[in-house]
């Protein structure tokens, strides 16, 4: 009997071990079929995936954009709010009226500049663009005689060596021209992407409206979220550090659209005043690229200069002068007045954040890249000196203070 029992512990134990190997097997064999049907239709997979990722970014693009114009009209309504609750009574009893007109006047301003730049502004620059262009080959000319004269004049080079060169480098601009009013009326008129995007950016106000009159709620909905799915510590510290990254985007970001509309400005009048050609197309260079930290004042500057060089060569060097003095102004002055030290980095820390930032998103990168940098120089830094006095808390091998820390990471 006690042999029999002992058989049959055995036999189960081996009906066990069969079973789990019956249900490995299984299981691979189940994955080498879907591995066999994904590789075979590996790429209707892809185009579903694409064709997904394309609907669900068509779906959340006006809520992105919504959420972009808030957070950059945020600042602004807040200054309005704050002053007219404090200049009258009403207002500080009605606070949901008053924010509601303090969006619209935002609204207002945002809009009724808008309308002036496409009614005003945009068809003189789309002419200025269309006039040069179309005129290029008659500056490229000009400044080809020009060279010929100087260089006419120096028995040991040959003028045209030097405007072989010339046109070779002016070939591709020259080729681009030809097209440049086609090109632009194309743009122009392409109804369904004008058409897709203005509808996006309406919803995206109505969005962004919301977000505006209720951030208050939202902003508690998302600190019960922090408290409710972590420790209460955790929570506090998460919050603390989103207000920290606030901070860094929302100065950064404002100040500089502040500091580029300033410059935009002073460029037009100076460009005008020293009657350079298409003082708003430079003008609008200047601004929109100084935007970009560190490199957007050069990018701006050389076609600027290029552009009056081909037309008027002697003017090309006050532009230049011109265009030096803002900058000096804008990096010593202005910059320092709006910015102050909102990022808080050294020339190398902003360098590797533009080419970084434009390397992966372009443009957009090369500003957003700055601000992202600043983030992460502030917390890395933070978490580098928690290890350090964690692992040398009475030892100290650098005998570094944490005082004298802090100052550095400042000056760094």
């Amino acid at each position: 009997m006690r042999k029999f029992d002992l058989f049959r512990r055995n036999r189960n134990e081996q009906d066990k071990m069969l079973g789990k190997i019956s249900l490995y097997v299984l299981a691979v064999a189940i994955l080498l079929i879907l591995f066999e049907k994904v590789i075979g239709h590996l790429p209707a997979i892809s185009v579903s995936i694409s064709t997904f990722i394309q609907h669900l970014n068509t779906l959340i693009s006006p809520f992105i954009m919504g959420f972009a114009i808030a957070y950059i009209m945020n600042p602004f309504m807040k200054f309005f709010e704050r002053h007219f609750i404090h200049m009258f009574k009403f207002c500080d009893t009605h606070r949901k009226l008053t924010r509601t007109f303090c969006i619209l006047l935002n609204y207002t301003i945002v809009i009724g500049g808008t309308v002036w730049i496409v009614i005003y502004l945009l068809p003189e620059i789309r002419d200025s663009i269309i006039a040069f262009a179309t005129n290029i080959s008659v500056y490229s000319d000009a400044m080809n005689e020009r060279i010929r004269y100087i260089f006419d004049q120096i028995p040991y080079i040959d003028s045209q060596d030097v405007n072989n060169v010339i046109d070779r480098i002016m070939a591709p601009i020259k080729h681009m021209s030809e097209n440049a009013p086609e090109l632009i009326e194309a743009i122009a008129t392409n109804v369904y992407s004008f058409g897709r995007l203005t509808l996006n950016f309406i919803m995206a106000i109505f969005i962004a409206f919301y977000m505006l009159f209720d951030k208050e709620r939202f902003a508690k909905k998302i600190e019960k979220a922090a408290y409710a799915l972590s420790s209460e510590e955790k929570a506090k510290q998460f919050l603390y550090n989103t207000e920290r990254v606030h901070l860094i985007f929302n100065e950064f970001i404002v100040g500089k659209a502040i500091d580029s509309l300033i410059i935009g400005i002073l460029a037009f009048i100076g460009m005008s005043l020293i009657q350079a050609p298409f003082p708003l197309i430079l003008a609008l260079i200047i601004g929109v690229t100084n935007m970009i930290p560190y490199f957007g004042p050069f990018i701006g500057a050389i076609p600027s200069i290029l552009i009056t060089l081909l037309i008027d060569p002697p003017l090309a060097v006050v532009v230049s002068i011109f265009i030096l003095i803002l900058q000096q102004f804008d990096g010593n002055i202005l910059g320092p007045k709006i910015l102050g030290d909102s990022v808080d980095l050294s020339p190398l820390w902003i360098i590797l954040a533009v080419m970084i930032g434009g390397a992966f998103m372009g443009p957009i990168g090369m500003f957003i890249g700055v601000p992202v940098f600043a983030t992460v120089k502030v917390f890395g830094g933070e978490y580098i000196d928690r290890l350090y006095w964690r692992k040398y808390p009475s030892s100290n091998p650098l005998n570094l203070s944490k005082k004298s820390e802090e100052e550095e990471n400042k000056e760094n």
